[in-house]
C-alpha cells in the first residue's frame, strides 16, 4: 500500500456581494442550494478532499464578504492562498468590472511571492437566469481576451451545478508550488 501526499491548497473566492460566493462554495462543498440570499460577514471557510494525480488535497476553501466595510478583513482572510477565485454575475456587468480591482486588493493584501504568476480563475455565476444573462456565451468568451495569462475563465450556474465544477478539477491539476 502507498501512502499519498497530503496537501493543503488555500482557495479565496472574492467579488462583489450577491454574485453568488457563498452557493457556489456550498454547491461544491455541500451539494446543496438555497434560493435565499444571506450576507457573509466577513468570511467563512469549508474543507474539502479530493483526490489529484494520487495526491489528496485538502481544499480550504474560504467565502468572503462582498461588502466594502469587510475588505479590511481581508490581510487576514488572504495570506497564505494558494488560488484566488474571481465571481461575478453573468446579469450584472459592473460585477465583471469591479474584478481588476478584487484582485489588486487581493495581491496587496495577500502579497505572494510572485504575484505576476499567481493563480487566479475567473468564474461568471448565474447562467441558469438567461432571460436576466446580459452576455451570451460568446461574448463571455470574448471576455477572456481581457483575463490576464495566470488566469483561467468559466461560466457556470451554483444552482444547478452546471459547470460540474470542472473549474476545480483545472485548478488542482494547474502547477501549485504545493501541490
Amino acid at each position: 500500500m502507498t501512502s499519498r501526499k497530503k496537501v493543503l491548497l488555500k482557495v479565496i473566492i472574492l467579488g462583489d456581494s450577491g454574485v453568488g460566493k457563498t452557493s457556489l462554495m456550498n454547491q461544491y462543498v455541500n451539494k446543496k442550494f438555497s434560493n435565499q440570499y444571506k450576507a457573509t460577514i466577513g468570511a467563512d471557510f469549508l474543507t474539502k478532499e479530493v483526490t489529484v494525480d494520487d495526491r489528496l488535497v485538502t481544499m480550504q476553501i474560504w467565502d468572503t464578504a462582498g461588502q466594502e466595510r469587510f475588505q479590511s478583513l481581508g490581510v487576514a482572510f488572504y495570506r497564505g492562498a494558494d488560488c484566488c477565485v474571481l465571481v461575478y454575475d453573468v446579469t450584472a456587468p459592473n460585477t465583471f468590472k469591479t474584478l481588476d480591482s478584487w484582485r489588486d486588493e487581493f495581491l496587496i493584501q495577500a502579497s505572494p511571492r510572485d504575484p505576476d504568476n499567481f493563480p487566479f480563475v475567473v468564474l461568471g455565476n448565474k447562467i441558469d437566469l438567461e432571460n436576466r444573462q446580459v452576455c451570451a456565451y460568446a461574448q463571455i468568451c470574448e471576455l477572456y481576451e481581457v483575463v490576464p495569462s495566470n488566469q483561467m475563465l468559466f461560466v457556470t450556474c451554483a444552482e444547478y451545478n452546471r459547470c460540474r465544477f470542472f473549474t476545480m478539477k483545472c485548478l488542482l491539476k494547474s502547477p501549485f508550488p504545493t501541490i
